[in-house]
């Protein structure tokens, strides 16, 4: 395989507060199959986000990306996270995405909600839950890529190590990065870390298109990121800087011969024929 290019959509978003306006459902499904079409001329896998965000109803991720296939044929990924199921759910959700041919997944802790929602998590660990998915996968004679996170900040630590290894014994194909490699610099840093755990060509960087110094500062709290200084720095000479300094990052990555990338659109289905074009 060569670079693999894994490019993450939301599926289908619905405000869930009572008493609203009514749904236009086909109206979304036609802007959700628009947006991952738009982005299928660069994208080896289409990856169908998990939102955590209780304000809004959405397809199911399985739902989203079985939706893809029969729509545009790509190889649309469902991001399963154990925050919302149980065991049984979570391994009925597993066959039926194989069962009805999908070729890849993502399989995630998720991050708690909030408030107003519950956190499931029905296993002891990820490795768990990807160790029985990939039985089932087995079992179905599935050939199907298992994706699952990775911190590659945590890969300093052995503790970290053992994480992500653990992931790929228990069945993981590819691990995704966080937080994102913004520049050719923090691609070199990060690739350090990689080297020194054994884990270069396991790993796909994660690039996610900054706006501006404000959204920097506001993604650092949202998603609880240590950002670099450099990312800072760059984002005050404006989104040109931005978007530079991401593309040499991407650059960086193909000269040093990574497995591939992980991109987020963040709703814009442009950013990927730009950054990866």
């Amino acid at each position: 395989m060569g670079f693999l290019r894994v490019v993450e959509v939301f599926p289908p978003l619905f405000p869930s507060r009572p008493g609203g306006a009514s749904y236009d459902v086909d109206g979304g499904v036609e802007r959700f199959v628009d947006e991952a079409r738009r982005v299928s001329d660069v994208a080896d896998i289409v990856l169908v986000a998990d939102v955590k965000n209780p304000k809004f109803l959405r397809f199911t991720t399985l739902q989203a990306a079985l939706l893809l296939r029969e729509r545009l044929g790509v190889d649309a990924a469902p991001v399963i996270v154990l925050r919302d199921i149980n065991r049984p759910a979570f391994l009925s959700s597993v066959l039926t995405g194989l069962s009805l041919g999908l070729k890849s997944m993502m399989i995630a802790w998720g991050d708690n909600y909030p408030s107003g929602a519950r956190n499931v998590r029905d296993f002891p660990s990820l490795a768990g839950a990807l160790r029985q998915a990939s039985d089932i996968r087995d079992r179905v004679r599935s050939s199907a890529l298992f994706l699952a996170p990775v911190d590659v900040e945590r890969l300093a630590n052995p503790e970290g190590v053992a994480l992500a290894k653990g992931r790929l014994r228990a069945g993981a194909d590819y691990l995704l990065a966080q937080p994102p490699t913004s520049d050719s610099r923090e691609a070199d840093r990060h690739m350090e870390l990689l080297d020194k755990a054994g884990l270069r060509n396991r790993v796909l960087l994660n690039m996610f298109p900054f706006r501006d110094s404000k959204d920097v500062k506001g993604c650092e709290r949202f998603f609880g990121w240590h950002l670099p200084r450099s990312l800072h720095l760059t984002a005050a000479r404006g989104p040109t800087a931005l978007f530079e300094a991401e593309k040499d990052a991407v650059i960086r990555m193909r000269e040093a011969k990574l497995p591939g990338v992980y991109l987020n659109t963040r709703g814009d289905p442009g950013v990927p024929s730009r950054l990866l074009g």
